[in-house]
């Protein structure tokens, strides 16, 4: 039987009358008639005795059309609480995360695996290091550079190295211009630091101390010296800036590498195994 034979016993059982039952429910007459010879057929049983009166259920049908009100009764509280799930909080994840990925990818991330699942997100922003050494305490982290540990790491991006700076330079005139500096984790400064010593022999001149590497980008946007960075491709170079690649010495561009990282030894739980489930079919880099 399909659920709409269910609605019209239901709807015949309260109101036994064909007329008024097939205007209500939008079906013709004869229509209506072949539905129930149908389920007749179906159990093998006369359900309904007609008269000038309307209709009768026999005892078969009575039993019938109880049924198929328990039927719609559980239907309806199956469907509610299936909707329900959408909106019940399923629990919640600690995560963490570097300031530039919690400013510029998280959110996104977040966001999107949202819409599909009801979870409560407790973020900490911190430097990578410091996440690395806090993962016992966290389900998970974002950090650049790869850590070893009791950890499993598993890549989601990769950020290339430029020079940014307001007019178009040349790699020599570095040396005579102010160098604007960003708090950043250590991998990173010894990346950059060592690219420095590669190319040149000498201290960087007048650095400036900017806390954050977007505040960075706009002490260049004033022409108050360079940065060295590493972006995303989706970068949007607000400013019109120009962006010099960093090469190394083999005239490969500089590259940092983002990890998701979580403990090899902690439980996890069916949230945080959902949640890695999507990062690795929805974020992270192939």
């Amino acid at each position: 039987m399909k659920d709409t034979d269910w609605i019209i016993l239901n709807e015949l059982y309260k109101e036994p009358n064909l007329t008024k039952v097939s205007e209500k429910l939008y079906y013709s007459q004869p229509s209506l008639t072949k539905i129930i010879q149908n389920i007749e057929e179906e159990f093998d049983t006369r359900i309904l005795l007609r008269s000038s009166k309307g209709v009768k259920f026999t005892l078969e049908g009575e039993y019938l059309a109880k049924r198929a009100k328990e039927y719609l009764k559980f239907m309806e509280e199956t469907k509610n609480k299936m909707k329900s799930f959408k909106y019940e909080t399923r629990g919640k994840l600690n995560l963490g995360s570097s300031y530039t990925y919690s400013k510029y990818f998280l959110p996104d991330i977040l966001y999107n695996y949202s819409k599909e699942n009801n979870v409560n997100f407790n973020i900490i922003t911190k430097q990578s290091e410091d996440l690395f050494r806090d993962i016992h305490n966290l389900d998970g982290a974002f950090i650049h550079g790869k850590y070893d540990g009791n950890i499993e790491s598993i890549l989601v991006d990769e950020e290339k190295a430029y020079i940014l700076s307001k007019n178009k330079i040349e790699l020599e005139d570095l040396k005579n211009m102010p160098m604007i500096n960003y708090s950043t984790n250590n991998k990173t400064k010894d990346i950059l630091n060592n690219w420095w010593y590669q190319n040149f022999n000498s201290e960087p001149t007048n650095q400036i101390f900017s806390g954050y590497v977007d505040v960075a980008w706009q002490l260049v946007n004033r022409n108050l010296g360079y940065v060295c960075c590493f972006l995303s491709e989706n970068f949007i170079n607000d400013y019109g800036l120009c962006m010099m690649p960093m090469l190394d010495e083999n005239g490969e561009q500089l590259i940092r590498e983002t990890y998701f990282i979580y403990s090899k030894t902690q439980d996890k739980s069916n949230i945080f195994d959902d949640f890695l489930e999507y990062l690795k079919t929805r974020v992270i880099k192939k």
